[in-house]
C-alpha cells in the first residue's frame, strides 16, 4: 500500500549531519510516546491486507516472547485509553478509535493484535546472555529490511550490514538498551530516500518502476522499557513525503544536497544514495 502522509513533515534533513552512525536521542514524556494523530486508517488496512499475503514476512514471534507480548498488549491498551488521546475508547471488550471509525474485539493478548491499534511497526527486544535479541516483531512497513532473517538475532547481527556499526556505535547502542528506564521513552529519527511511496519497502519483493518519483521517508523511532518483563519496545512510525512537496520548503533542496555530499561513500552505498540527488 502506498502512503502520502497527510500531516506536515515532522523531520527535515540536517545539513550538519556527516554520518548515519549517530544516535540522536531525545527524551519523551509518556503522553508523547506514540504518534496517533494521522493516517491510522491507511496503516490499519495496510497491515491487515499485508498479513494475508506475506504473513511471516511481516510478523514473527519466538515462543519465549509470550510474556513480553502480553505485557505490551496490556501496557499499550492502558496507555491509549488513559492518556491525552481521547480518540481511543474502551467499552466492555471492545477498543475503538472514534476518529478513524475503527474497532477491535479484545481477545488473545499478542503483539500482532496490539499492533493493529497503531500505525507503528513494533519490535520487542529481550536481554539474554548474548545481549538483547529481537524476540517478536510486527513489521509491515520495513525500510528494505527482512524480518524473517532478523528474528532471534542480536543487535550486532541485525545491524551487521551497516558500515562500521560495531566499531562506531555498537557499544553505545548496547549501553542505551541496558540503561533504559521503565516508562521513560526516548526518540530518534532515521531517514531514507525512496523511489515510490510503498510502505512495504522491500526491493527484493516489489521493485518500484523506473518512473517512480523520489520520496523523503522518515522513521520516528521510540524506545521504551516495560516495567515487569523488562523487555524493550522499539516502535517505528513511517512518514512519506514526495520530493515535489518537500521542495516547496526553501531549505530542503540545499540541505539534502549538502547532507549527501558529507556522508561517507560506504554509507551512501549502504543506503543506496549514490544517485539519490544528482
Amino acid at each position: 500500500m502506498k502512503l502520502n502522509s497527510s500531516g506536515p513533515p515532522i523531520y527535515f534533513p540536517e545539513n550538519t549531519q556527516s554520518s548515519v552512525l549517530r544516535l540522536g536521542l531525545h527524551s519523551l514524556a509518556m503522553e508523547d510516546w506514540i504518534h496517533t494523530e494521522d493516517d491510522l486508517d491507511i496503516f490499519h488496512q495496510h497491515k491487515v491486507s499485508l498479513r494475508k499475503v506475506h504473513d511471516r514476512k511481516c510478523f514473527q514471534a519466538l515462543e519465549e516472547s509470550q510474556a513480553a507480548q502480553e505485557e505490551f498488549y496490556d501496557f499499550l491498551l492502558q496507555h491509549l485509553v488513559s492518556g491525552k488521546n481521547t480518540n481511543y475508547k474502551l467499552e466492555g471488550n471492545t477498543l475503538s478509535n472514534t476518529k478513524f471509525n475503527l474497532s477491535w474485539n479484545l481477545q488473545n493478548k499478542n503483539l500482532w493484535l496490539a499492533s493493529l491499534w497503531l500505525a507503528d511497526d513494533i519490535c520487542l527486544m529481550e536481554n539474554s546472555p548474548n545481549g538483547y535479541l529481537l524476540t517478536a516483531a510486527s513489521v509491515c512497513s520495513p525500510t528494505n529490511w527482512d524480518l524473517e532473517e532478523k528474528i532471534g538475532s542480536s543487535m550486532g547481527a541485525i545491524h551487521k550490514p551497516v558500515p562500521r556499526y560495531a566499531d562506531v556505535v555498537g557499544a553505545r547502542v548496547n549501553r542505551l538498551l541496558d540503561g533504559l528506564k521503565a516508562e521513560k521513552p526516548v526518540m530518534r529519527f532515521n531517514w531514507s530516500i525512496q523511489h515510490g511511496n510503498e510502505l512495504f519497502w522491500r526491493d527484493d519483493l516489489n521493485t518500484p518502476p523506473s518512473s517512480a518519483g523520489r520520496y523523503w521517508r522518515i522513521e520516528r523511532q521510540t524506545l521504551l522499557r516495560l516495567p515487569h518483563t523488562n523487555a524493550v519496545v522499539f516502535c517505528i512510525r513511517i512518514f512519506l513525503h514526495s520530493f515535489e512537496s518537500m521542495e516547496k520548503n526553501a531549505d530542503f533542496t540545499d540541505s539534502i544536497k549538502q547532507l549527501l555530499q558529507q556522508l561517507p561513500t560506504d554509507e551512501k552505498r549502504y543506503k543506496d544514495l549514490n544517485d539519490a540527488y544528482s
